[in-house]
């Protein structure tokens, strides 16, 4: 199924028109200025206000005729709780009435019966702008098409980050010392950026940048650097210090949560809320995905000013949601060298449109909604009244492979486990496969790969974009050592040359 550029603007108009036929019958349900108070169901809900939607009435889930079959729930007692399937997968419905599933095409790493559950999507050309007529040239993406992706992304999906005039400026605390682990001697550098919010000091939360550092102590010369975005409360530094120091590259850890935490209750507050001076959110506004990338870019802007790290030669990575920060980040920053997203999933890694494992509309939840900008409502639901498949999404203008097309020419690592069937490792995969046009048109490569789809544990390294599919579940470990061996071809480090 087809859709023309004036069905999408006929929908925007249409949805438009709702919002503001539907605003006057609810306004009273939020105050104008977010009170203390408030929690992050409040918080999303306001957002769906915002843009006119609610969420539909479904029936009970025993009598939903459009529950998987062979699916029951997991605990009979509570039958409107999570389901699950032979296989032992856990089956939710979304607030938009989308059941998880779990069968594929013959072409997917798990055919099954109910493969017409995927869906039948039309893909995005990356090489065709918005009017129709066709990138053919690399000048062409740099001056009309990437800007016309990069505006679809930030609008519509990820966020918009406010002017510099808004955003805080930033001044560093730094601690230094030194210590061994795994065998490596190291010079740790504790990273404070304390925030200027002077433009709104009453901010409930006051952001700051927190990261911990360790380059090699014996470096002759400036090092590599991994950015880990998290936290140190959950990702000890000594984990990715043993990791990465054996290949010359120096670890950071970028403590994400004070800077956003990763709850919508906090959008009104920390580093969003003092740029909003703790008001709403409007929908393009940035979520924390995107506030995380911020950070990473202002780190980016410390490692200018130290001589033991090469700022050009910086990599980002993070496990699950921070995953999808990390390609986030990278398509947002351009100082980003390489990037390893792990297991980046829906609204990250994997192609949203496809309907497999984990999908935008099981983020509706108020516990994952602040992610992105509040504008991804706008592509839940069914597209067409009463039919169950295709879904809005299906006019969405970007994709996972619209996030990755913008890393282009600079090279990411992709990956995903047999037992990560939540995060869609196939679904990863066919990203990789749908940028690798752009990168092929500004004279790189993109994924390289002789077999007709991903074999277990083989890293796919030859091109600019990497892949590898582990046969272990939502994990990062086994792909580290695949992951330096990609990164050795554009990053020198004493211990490859």
């Amino acid at each position: 199924m087809k859709h023309s550029l004036s069905t999408f603007s006929q929908f925007c108009i249409t949805l438009s028109a709702i919002l503001l036929l539907s605003v006057p019958n609810t306004f009273a349900q939020f105050p104008d200025f977010p009170p203390d108070s408030v929690n992050r169901t409040q918080d999303r809900d306001q957002m769906m206000w915002q843009l006119g939607l609610k969420f539909p009435q479904l029936p009970t889930k025993l009598n939903d005729p459009n529950a998987p079959p062979n699916t029951y729930p997991a605990d009979s007692l509570n039958p409107e709780g999570n389901w699950t399937d032979a296989a032992g997968h856990i089956i939710t419905r979304s607030s938009y009435g989308l059941w998880n599933n779990y069968d594929d095409t013959s072409d997917g790493f798990f055919p099954g019966p109910e493969s017409l559950r995927v869906g039948h999507y039309t893909p995005i050309d990356l090489l065709k702008m918005n009017d129709g007529s066709t990138i053919t040239t690399a000048d062409e993406w740099w001056q009309n098409r990437r800007p016309e992706i990069l505006k679809a992304v930030r609008e519509e999906m990820w966020g918009v980050i406010p002017p510099d005039s808004v955003l805080p400026a930033v001044s560093w605390d730094v601690t230094t010392s030194t210590d061994s682990a795994g065998g490596y001697r190291y010079i740790q550098k504790v990273i404070t950026g304390k925030t200027d919010i002077s433009r709104y000091p009453t901010v409930r939360d006051v952001p700051r940048i927190s990261a911990t550092l360790r380059i090699p102590a014996n470096a002759s010369q400036a090092v590599p650097v991994m950015i880990v975005i998290g936290g140190s409360w959950w990702l000890p530094i000594d984990r990715y210090w043993e990791i990465c120091a054996p290949y010359g590259w120096g670890a950071c850890i970028f403590n994400s949560g004070v800077l956003q935490p990763d709850n919508g209750q906090f959008l009104t507050s920390y580093l969003i809320g003092l740029c909003n001076k703790g008001n709403w959110r409007k929908p393009t506004d940035w979520g924390t995905l995107t506030a995380w990338s911020w950070g990473i870019s202002r780190l980016i802007d410390y490692f200018e000013t130290d001589s033991s790290v090469d700022a050009t030669k910086i990599g980002v990575t993070g496990h699950s949601r921070f995953g999808k920060a990390t390609l986030v980040t990278m398509a947002y920053e351009p100082r980003v060298a390489i990037a390893f997203p792990s297991c980046g999933g829906s609204l990250g890694t994997k192609m949203n449109r496809r309907h497999w494992g984990q999908d935008v509309e099981n983020s509706a939840w108020d516990q994952e909604y602040h992610w992105t900008a509040g504008n991804f409502f706008k592509w839940m639901g069914e597209l067409n009244q009463d039919e169950y498949l295709p879904r809005k999404i299906e006019l969405c203008p970007v994709d996972a492979h619209s996030l990755l097309s913008l890393c282009a020419p600079r090279p990411v690592f992709l990956n995903g486990g047999k037992q990560d069937t939540w995060t869609d490792s196939y679904g990863i995969y066919l990203t990789a496969v749908g940028a690798t046009p752009v990168y092929e048109l500004l004279g790189h490569q993109g994924l390289i790969m002789n077999d007709d789809k991903p074999k277990i544990d083989v890293g796919y390294l030859a091109g600019d974009i990497g892949y590898r599919y582990h046969k272990e579940g939502h994990i990062d470990a086994p792909d580290w050592p695949a992951f330096f061996e990609f990164a050795s071809k554009y990053i020198k480090t004493a211990s490859s040359q």
